[in-house]
């Protein structure tokens, strides 16, 4: 088995940046500790300080001498009045020469949260921060804003483009790396934890995935993002787990932004010497540690769910954010689209013991097959979508008949697939009419026509007993003589005829079985896979539809669990993930208390330990 390759190192620039010291502060901070990789940013905090192109040779010939890979970071955002770029191509092409495999290439700052979560005026007005980069303008839909936004950071990715970097990075703080990559960065990274790892985590490695992606990495921000008390012990304690999370979710590079040389983010100053500033550097230096004893399988961990990101979806999963940067109109901002986003917030959470919907001789609710998911872009191939077993679509989506022959291909060859008729909408306008696919694209997936009718109402759910998915069990009754549930409100239902579909789930209000009012989730074989339908016009995040949504999302996902070769049980506290040669890495996020696991697989049982905050690998 290949061992992956893994980078680990640090960002030079954050807090101060002086060019005749940076082969010095190298040398300290990464060459000295034995690290092996660095991100240098001339100038910091907006400064736009002129280099001297002689330098950037000077450093490329250091680090290639003393075999560390380097990105060079904001050369374009922040490169000095009148030039494009702090390089010019003869300086890329020398330092291409003379550093070979080590110049990994250029990094754009974090465009997502600049062109497509805040607001004018984010960053501080005055000199100290340079030019406030965020750029608002009004779109008339999400099409165009999607549009913008990719034109937008076209402009830099085609500088660097003329310039001949390597490869074009990008160090992105929310989930739309898809877009980034859509305007050709080859190799996304993602700034930890801007928001939840889980999510944002998954995101990139989706991404990455679905465009090939050589490697990809994650920004270790954790002086900004990591919390907002840096003598906080948890704090101390989450930037190990930090590490260890992206490291057993497939990063290939891990990059400190600051925090082992200084901490001076939200009124602190902690200088090298501090105990702060050790710890920094003892849990990097640790995890480099691991990576150099470990022989972790290339292709990153295997993963069986996606959930679908939709087309000109933008959700960030950012703290403070808006759709497209149009916070000055009420309707763009987060509703029911985005927050049926939150359901991923309890994916890692086993269902509550009361929870009548949690079946088995075992609970397998806590993760899916092998531990994680993907979000995966709805532009991506029908073969890349095929590495999944389940598809699951959240979020905002504007529906083409491409992405409806692409869906059916994915079904027809085994896959499953769940979505909610909002889904089906082509419409690009946020609060727009409804305007579904066509109806042979509907009627050839999910096995149903739409009638052009529509009920609200606040009635409740019966399902039936089996699903078309062996795998999955839903809380229903034989004969269907029993109560409604998952009634949480009005909910705007569409009313479809079956033609090769079945009603998996009935829309009522009576405890007899003959007053269904509509089918509310409707499945369909095609092929050897199962297309299922939630027939709600609204989106899944609505109030009201989200306790039916979520119960499907949680058995769809505990189905993928209950089928994988091998299986995990243990405390939800676990975060774990299976690469190829079943190799299993566990992590106990548990900051205090130590957690039992059980790995199964066929008739062998294997039990582990795990410290607080430990990680540890397992050949099965």
């Amino acid at each position: 088995m290949n061992k992956d390759i893994v980078l680990n190192g640090v960002h030079i620039g954050e807090h101060g940046f002086d060019p005749d010291k940076v082969i010095d502060e190298i040398y300290e901070r990464c060459v000295k500790p034995g690290l092996n990789f660095v991100t240098i940013r001339p100038g910091y905090m907006g400064r736009r300080i002129p280099i001297p192109q002689h330098y950037f040779i000077e450093w490329a010939k250091y680090m290639a001498e003393n075999k560390i890979y380097f990105i060079f970071l904001y050369t374009i955002q922040h490169a000095p009045d009148g030039r494009e770029s702090h390089f010019d191509k003869e300086t890329v092409d020398k330092m291409r020469e003379i550093a070979g495999e080590y110049y990994i290439g250029d990094m754009i700052g974090e465009t997502g949260s600049s062109f497509a979560c805040k607001l004018a005026g984010y960053f501080n007005r005055g000199e100290a921060r340079g030019t406030d980069t965020t750029q608002i303008t009004e779109y008339p839909d999400m099409k165009a804003a999607h549009e913008g936004y990719v034109a937008d950071v076209s402009k830099y990715i085609e500088i660097d483009k003329k310039l001949g970097v390597p490869a074009i990075v990008s160090v992105e703080a929310t989930g739309l790396n898809k877009y980034n990559a859509e305007a050709g960065v080859t190799i996304p990274m993602l700034e930890l934890m801007c928001g939840s790892p889980d999510v944002l985590v998954s995101s990139l490695r989706g991404v990455a995935r679905a465009y090939d992606s050589e490697m990809w990495g994650t920004y270790v921000a954790h002086e900004w993002y990591g919390g907002m008390r840096h003598d906080d012990i948890l704090k101390r304690k989450r930037l190990e787990l930090a590490y260890k999370y992206a490291y057993l979710a497939g990063t290939n590079a891990l990059c400190l932004e600051s925090g082992d040389e200084l901490v001076s983010a939200y009124g602190y100053n902690f200088k090298a010497d501090s105990e702060l500033c050790g710890e920094y550097r003892k849990v990097m230096c640790d995890m480099m540690d691991y990576i150099k004893s470990d022989k972790r399988p290339v292709g990153g961990p295997k993963v069986k769910v996606a959930f679908v990101s939709g087309r000109h979806d933008a959700y960030g999963g950012w703290g403070g954010s808006s759709i497209w940067n149009q916070f000055d109109r009420e309707e763009w901002g987060h509703s029911d689209a985005e927050h049926s986003w939150r359901i991923l917030d309890e994916i890692g959470t086993k269902r509550t013991w009361n929870d009548i919907a949690n079946f088995g001789d075992t609970d397998f609710s806590a993760a899916p097959a092998y531990g994680m998911y993907d979000i995966v872009p709805i532009e991506a191939d029908a073969e890349h979508l095929l590495r999944y077993d389940y598809l699951i679509f959240l979020g905002w989506n504007s529906m083409t008949e491409e992405d409806m022959d692409k869906l059916y291909e994915y079904v027809n060859r085994g896959g499953r697939l769940l979505m909610s008729a909002a889904h089906l909408n082509t419409s690009t306008v946020r609060n727009g009419e409804f305007s579904p696919v066509s109806e042979e694209k509907i009627k050839k997936l999910f096995g149903c026509s739409f009638t052009e009718k529509s009920i609200s109402s606040n009635a409740g759910i019966k399902f039936r007993y089996t699903s078309l998915d062996e795998n999955a069990v839903y809380p229903g009754s034989r004969d269907l003589f029993c109560d409604p549930i998952y009634s949480a409100g009005y909910v705007n239902w569409a009313e479809f005829e079956l033609c090769g579909g079945v009603e998996t789930a009935l829309l009522t209000d009576a405890f007899v079985p003959d007053k269904a009012l509509l089918p509310a989730v409707i499945e369909n074989k095609v092929g050897d896979g199962v297309a299922t339908l939630v027939t709600a016009l609204d989106y899944p995040g609505k109030a009201s539809l989200l306790p039916l949504y979520r119960a499907i999302v949680r058995e769809l996902v505990t189905a993928s669990a209950r089928k994988a070769d091998i299986r995990v049980i243990g405390s939800d506290r676990l975060r774990w993930s299976v690469y190829e040669g079943d190799k299993v890495y566990l992590l106990n996020t548990d900051y205090d208390m130590p957690i039992t696991v059980k790995l199964i697989k066929g008739e062998k049982e294997t039990t582990v330990t795990l410290d607080s905050l430990e990680l540890k690998s397992v050949q099965i």
